[in-house]
């Protein structure tokens, strides 16, 4: 946020309700209908799962790439639509910019020390224009299907690969501090570990 910079995932889900949607006062209380959650959805009987990853245009869970092609064999301005969403999330962005660069700058002394994974829920309506639905401080990364799996652990890769995460030893790393500080009383012509120095008080003090 300081610069603000953000990263957009180029693919993602798309997901449907599982009742065809009417706009009847009497089918307000129908979820199935008025909900594209996977979780509400996939206890109708309606629902049909998708156990192949490369059939990304089956069932009631596509993969944007899936959308973009059925809209485009259907005429849509598919390039507009997504600009739009670009469009979209950048100024949701913005809008929260100032509390949580605030927030930031009290409880981070650097800004590299910080980064936030978000889940933008989009909905498009007849004339193609989005509407933000929510946004997802932690968006699930549960993957309960080939294609969950194939869309999400590709995400995650691209996340680790741009905050530049590094594989961490514990053990390796608490023995490269024990050196460096072993390395820095030597320097002071000091014993080099600690448990040393606490060995010759106790044998100075015993002979006192």
């Amino acid at each position: 946020y300081e610069p603000l910079r953000l990263h957009l995932y180029e693919e993602g889900l798309a997901r449907f309700a599982t009742e065809k949607y009417h706009n009847s006062r009497y089918c307000l209380a129908n979820h199935y209908m008025h909900l594209t959650n996977y979780s509400v959805n996939k206890n109708n009987r309606n629902f049909v799962d998708n156990l192949d990853a490369d059939a990304d245009d089956y069932g009631n869970k596509w993969s944007l790439t899936a959308l973009k092609r059925f809209l485009l064999k259907r005429g849509m301005p598919v390039e507009l639509v997504f600009r739009r969403i670009d469009d979209l999330i950048t100024k949701t962005a913005i809008s929260i910019e100032p509390h949580v660069l605030s927030q930031l700058k009290a409880s981070m002394q650097h800004r590299g020390n910080c980064f936030q994974l978000l889940g933008f829920d989009v909905i498009i309506d007849d004339a193609l224009k989005p509407w933000l639905l929510e946004v997802n401080l932690g968006p699930s990364l549960a993957a309960d299907t080939p294609l969950d799996y194939k869309i999400k652990s590709t995400m995650l890769t691209d996340l680790f690969t741009l905050c530049a995460f590094q594989p961490f030893d514990k053990r390796q790393e608490s023995e490269l501090r024990r050196r460096q500080t072993g390395s820095e009383r030597l320097s002071r012509g000091q014993p080099a570990h600690a448990r040393v120095v606490e060995q010759q008080q106790r044998v100075a003090a015993s002979g006192a």
